[in-house]
């Protein structure tokens, strides 16, 4: 006779068949990868498996709530007021319905020597939301949700030549308690900043603490310690299923959206509001009601209308990485830039990291496309050169309410260890921008600089062969080699024949018509998407055959579905009847890909 864990098997096989039939959609990513010529990258998966209880903070002696770390904050940018300010900023957001929301940041600047009278006309002049409502009446959303030709970047006021202006993000989800913990010793280092205080702390490399003095006399940092203060309140508020598994819904140590259940990295106009096409609706990258309609979006678009940033680093955790837009798809930008950004971001995963990082485009190296994402719009919208996302930490083997240890260092040492190298990653990186090694930042927007050609080719995630032929002719214009003329045809023949891929939305792959038995187009036909944008040559290639013929949505038979509906739910209740006796618990799932970034 079979086992109660048999049958419950048969039947998830039986209603699978059936099911996949009335509504499965079948994609292989990886043949899609091949066929339009993304080269295999590195990929590490860091972590040990935790079994339950699972731990959580220790708000005692490790962790720091977010009303005592923001009061230590304010200390010390008071002990150092000369080359520190704070200020609070609030956002009242969008009504929706009766579902109203509004929140407030601290933004810190720290400015070596003094705070300029240009970088306090800056910050003293963050205006309200009527900024972003202005930009919203002015820009046709339909054009940025496809992402046409007639998306255009906010036009910049300040000059690019002066201070190089850098902006830190951390705390952007609720759980993602390691990024407010770098964000706060980021602070304090910066408040002490010298050759007496840097040393000991990187390892005596006076080479190392010269650059990054040197760098630092001719930069402003911006600081968000905490972006989702709703969601991470949530994260610190009692509940008796934190650290529990088999749980029905999640407990507050899982919160990574806002109050409003609104990811405010889903929350921006570059592709706002669309949704991958494997989306469900209890996954937790909701984009919200419409572009910037959260409080946390609107402060960050304030902040950066007024300060104009040249480089902005978003710090999340739930892996190691280091990514690069764009986060919508799985082939990274084919320019000197982005490519001059990993093989620096590869020189950092390996000095401080030991090589543990993913680097790459966002929408490869974490191992899912994101739609309506900061980095994206940052990148797009506000014209800024170098947008990063850093995941500082993760274990990737962790179960799936493990929501503590998944996300954040659960010993002290460790903690202290990562809090230390990725700081010191965050100084070198303002080092790099300030020596002008990622172009059009200090530097030309199209050539590579020696340092960047001399840099060994990087195991990247999203790139092609067009983009290691760009890089290795960058590299060649850069130290010499071969004829000039040549070598920049070459490049500009290379990253004009960059394939692109298209992955299917959720919008593509749902039923159109007749209810769940529904017929779905294809997203490319004739190399030309639904959304009506027609592509030619490669572009087309890689669409039609990596996307068009990927998947599919099929119709099922009514007998069938009614068969294995009711199968299942038969040998459901024989399971919970006679197999929770011997296993004592369900068991745990882990997280989906995309609760990550």
């Amino acid at each position: 006779m079979f086992s109660s864990q048999g049958v419950l098997v048969l039947a998830v096989a039986v209603v699978c068949l059936s099911v996949h039939g009335a509504y499965a959609v079948d994609f292989d990513t990886e043949k899609a990868f091949d066929e339009v010529g993304i080269l295999k990258c590195s990929m590490p998966k860091i972590g040990t498996r935790v079994r339950p209880p699972y731990p959580l903070p220790d708000w005692e002696n490790m962790y720091s709530k977010l009303d005592v770390q923001t009061k230590r904050i304010y200390e010390v940018v008071e002990g150092n007021p000369k080359e520190m300010h704070i200020q609070n900023l609030r956002s009242d957001g969008l009504l929706v319905g009766n579902s109203s929301h509004s929140t407030d940041i601290e933004l810190v600047v720290y400015e070596r020597g003094g705070l300029s009278s240009d970088t306090l006309q800056a910050i003293n002049s963050i205006g309200s939301d009527d900024i972003v409502l202005d930009w919203l009446r002015d820009n046709n959303q339909e054009d940025w949700s496809s992402n046409n030709e007639n998306v255009r970047a906010i036009p910049r006021k300040r000059p690019t030549d002066g201070k190089l202006r850098v902006v830190f993000i951390f705390g952007e989800h609720g759980r993602e308690l390691v990024t407010t913990e770098v964000g706060e010793y980021f602070i304090k280092l910066l408040s002490e900043a010298s050759v007496e205080t840097l040393l000991p702390i990187f390892d005596n490399d006076r080479l190392f603490v010269d650059s990054v003095l040197k760098a630092l006399d001719d930069t402003v940092v911006h600081i968000v310690p905490c972006e989702n203060k709703s969601g991470r309140r949530i994260v610190e508020t009692p509940d008796p299923n934190n650290g529990k598994s088999g749980l029905s819904e999640d407990p507050n140590i899982c919160q990574r959206v806002n109050k409003r259940t609104v990811d405010p990295n889903r929350n921006w106009p570059l592709y706002g509001g669309v949704k991958p096409w494997n989306f469900k609706k209890s996954s937790e990258d909701g984009p919200g009601a419409s572009p910037l309609s959260e409080p946390e979006s609107r402060l960050l678009f304030r902040v950066y209308d007024s300060v104009e940033p040249l480089a902005v680093v978003n710090v999340h955790s739930g892996m190691h990485g280091m990514f690069s837009p764009p986060d919508y798809s799985p082939i990274m930008l084919n320019t000197a830039a982005s490519l001059a950004e990993v093989k620096l971001q590869s020189q950092l995963n390996q000095r401080w990291m030991d090589g543990k990082c993913t680097v790459g485009a966002g929408g490869h190296a974490v191992g899912y496309v994101a739609y309506g994402t900061h980095n994206d719009f940052v990148h797009t919208g506000f014209g800024v050169p170098s947008a990063e996302t850093w995941e500082v930490y993760g274990n990737e083997r962790s179960e799936y309410y493990d929501c503590f240890g998944l996300f954040n260092p659960i010993e002290k040492d460790v903690l202290k260890e990562y809090v230390r190298n990725w700081t010191g990653m965050a100084l070198e990186h303002i080092t790099h921008l300030h020596q002008g090694l990622i172009p059009g930042i200090r530097s030309p927007a199209d050539k590579f600089s020696e340092e960047v050609a001399s840099l060994p080719e990087p195991n990247t995630c999203g790139l092609t062969e067009s983009h290691v032929n760009a890089m290795r002719g960058l590299s060649d214009l850069a130290l010499g080699r071969g004829d000039k003329l040549e070598r920049s045809s070459f490049v500009a023949n290379a990253m004009a024949s960059t394939p692109t891929l298209v992955m299917p939305t959720f919008e593509e792959v749902k039923p159109r018509t007749g209810g769940l038995f529904g017929v779905v187009a294809s997203s490319v036909q004739n190399g030309k998407p639904v959304n009506g944008n027609l592509l030619t040559g490669n572009e087309a290639l890689g669409q039609s055959r990596g996307a068009a013929n990927s998947y599919s949505l099929m119709m099922g038979s009514y007998s069938i579905m009614i068969f294995g509906i009711t199968f299942v739910t038969v040998s459901y209740y024989v399971y919970r009847r006679f197999g929770f006796r011997s296993s004592g618990r369900r068991r745990p799932r882990r997280y989906r890909v995309w609760d990550v970034v």
